[in-house]
């Protein structure tokens, strides 16, 4: 299993309040990120982008489990 797959499945299992809340750390992380650089101090450059990856894969993780639980709810209406 490559690593982001295995990241993926960590995003996940993680349960929505989880997923919130690494999402958050992640946006306040990428934010300081760009600050050092703006500052002159960053020197791994790359940081930024593998953030915005990973906040990237965090949404899209989150906008599937949405679907899915509104995939759930019409199919429970159309039953009724």
């Amino acid at each position: 299993m490559t690593k982001q797959a295995q990241r993926l499945d960590a995003l996940r299992a993680m349960a929505p309040e989880e997923l919130e809340e690494h999402m958050r750390r992640q946006r306040r992380r990428l934010f300081e990120v760009r600050f050092q650089q703006a500052t002159g101090q960053v020197e791994d450059h790359q940081q930024i982008g593998e953030l915005r990856k990973e906040i990237a894969q965090a949404m899209t993780v989150q906008i599937e489990t949405r679907r899915a639980a509104a995939r759930g709810e019409g199919e429970a209406e159309v039953e009724a």
